[in-house]
């Protein structure tokens, strides 16, 4: 059985979508630029990709006892 679509649903949804689009141009129009330079001048590039390594090293040592414990698992029981 096919769906129909309801005319009165895709017309809210419409007139939603155009009231967001339209308040969100008229923000972005009247908003100060906001600096974020202190913000973003405190991290170098370095510093993130060491922290995102870090991470990723973590979690490959976290993968690999996990599975060297399923291997041992099944060594013991046979499997």
């Amino acid at each position: 059985m096919k769906k129909q679509f309801n005319p009165k649903t895709v017309i809210a949804t419409a007139a939603t979508m155009a009231l967001v689009l339209a308040s969100g141009v008229a923000s972005a129009q009247t908003a100060p630029a906001i600096d974020l330079s202190p913000i973003t001048g405190a991290f170098k590039a370095s510093d993130v990709v060491t922290a995102v390594l870090a991470v990723a090293g973590v979690l490959a040592a976290i993968y690999a006892t996990m599975t060297a414990a399923k291997m041992a698992l099944r060594w013991i029981r046979g499997g």
